[in-house]
């Protein structure tokens, strides 16, 4: 799921709704843009924002902002270690790595031949150790 979901039109029921509500049970960022209330299509976004599931959003930039999305903010540089230690199983899916620019848990895993629960747990050791980064979707890279 995403960082936020924002609804700019629905009615009280629909996949927007049900969207939204997922979101709100994940804890997720979520914003309404309402609309004239008569409108059927603005009810649900009334609705969420009166439940206080949803934040009002009146203007692009307060999502921006809410999401620190500012381009003014200067990046901050990442020092690898040069010579990291790493065992035979780390070894290996670091190669695999190497060969790809980014590759899903699951392929990963069959790749290596373990189950996906030791895969992630080395990977996420890994990630600990400055050696790969986790990305959305459950894909990895190379740093």
């Amino acid at each position: 799921m995403a960082h936020a979901t924002v609804v700019i039109e629905s009615g009280v029921v629909g996949g927007s709704m049900n969207t939204a509500n997922l979101a709100h049970q994940y804890g997720r960022e979520l914003y309404a843009v309402p609309g004239r209330y008569s409108d059927y299509k603005s009810q649900g976004c009334h609705q969420l924002i009166v439940q206080h599931k949803a934040q009002l959003l009146s203007d692009p930039q307060q999502l921006v902002h809410a999401l620190g999305w500012e381009n003014d903010s200067i990046p901050k540089s990442i020092q690898k270690t040069l010579f990291v230690q790493l065992n035979e199983e780390e070894q290996k899916m670091a190669e695999i790595l190497q060969q790809r620019s980014k590759i899903h848990l699951d392929e990963l895993a069959l790749e290596v031949g373990q189950k996906i629960s030791k895969t992630a747990a080395i990977l996420m050791e890994l990630e600990m150790q400055g050696v790969v980064r986790a990305l959305p979707g459950k894909y990895y890279e190379l740093i």
